[in-house]
């Protein structure tokens, strides 16, 4: 066997190899639909069958039967805002989740007075185990109507500027905005209850502002009523809607980062022209190896 068949069979084995490890190794960063793990949204993803989305380039045609999930750990584009806007307004859903990222720039170009206070809510009265994580019991009748009760929120924050009639949770009189996170409520720093949720009309479409992305995680999607809630924020007048999830402006890792790259050309490969290529490149390849065996038989 030459030696540059033996080069191409190793360097061949090893691209497959590492292509699997990309594909089958599970993400470790945050809200990634990769991530089994206590931080990632497997479960979510697979309980809303959503799809992920690595550009807004690829938001549907037709808004009405889409919600968009953003949780904006990166900032966005003024290119990119404007889609969101036209996203919205055409009659898609926004889900906007956020703690301490950028979401205060989308209202801010949506033209709302509301706000992510970007501060750590704390409940020492009404929580599970600890302040960090308060428990949610006052709902517009309209959540209530859906089934919610209660919801588990884990190192939230609040929405300032919200109207009255915007607001559909709140947290309890208890709770406090922790401004120099000592972990204590002192003097200055306001106490509750505060809006941890508010929905918005915007032309056609709906936003939906959540003061806590961790709610869809792995560890708390199913903890009390909080699947039901998120039901309640992705559901249309027909039913469930398609959910999309913009991974763009998550961080990401180098594995997330080749994650995404390779199930990009998963999808090109698996189109019928890319697959009509392939099949007639593998067939091209076979007939010169046989007809070459076939020369050096005879």
């Amino acid at each position: 066997m030459r030696v540059s068949s033996v080069l191409f069979a190793v360097v061949a084995l090893v691209l497959v190899i590492s292509l699997l490890c990309i594909w089958f190794y599970p993400s470790i960063e945050d809200f990634m639909a990769s991530n089994t793990m206590w931080n990632g949204i497997r479960d979510f993803s697979l309980e809303f069958n959503a799809d992920n989305i690595d550009s807004l380039d690829d938001l549907p045609e037709i808004p009405e039967e889409a919600v968009l999930v953003s949780i904006p750990y990166l900032e966005y584009r003024d290119s990119e805002l404007s889609a969101i806007k036209r996203f919205v307004e055409g009659g898609g859903t926004l889900l906007l989740m956020d703690d301490y990222g950028y979401g205060n720039g989308i209202l801010s170009y949506l033209g709302l007075d509301a706000r992510f206070s970007n501060r750590p809510l704390l409940d020492p009265l009404f929580c599970y185990r600890n302040q960090w994580m308060p428990r949610i019991t006052d709902f517009s009748p309209g959540v209530q109507e859906s089934g919610v009760s209660v919801l588990m929120l884990n190192n939230a924050t609040a929405l300032t500027g919200v109207a009255g009639s915007a607001a559909i949770a709140w947290s309890s009189s208890a709770s406090f905005l922790d401004k120099d996170e000592s972990g204590a409520r002192e003097k200055g720093e306001a106490a509750g209850p505060f809006a941890v949720a508010a929905e918005y009309r915007l032309g056609r479409g709906r936003l939906a502002l959540v003061a806590d992305p961790s709610i869809i995680i792995n560890t708390m999607v199913g903890r009390d009523d909080n699947y039901a809630f998120i039901t309640y924020l992705c559901r249309g007048e027909d039913g469930l809607k398609r959910v999309l999830i913009d991974r763009s402006h998550l961080t990401k890792t180098p594995l997330d980062v080749s994650k995404s790259r390779l199930s990009q050309a998963r999808e090109v490969i698996a189109s019928p022209p890319a697959l009509l290529g392939i099949t007639a490149l593998i067939f091209v390849v076979v007939s010169r190896y046989t007809l070459r065996k076939g020369e050096t038989i005879d």
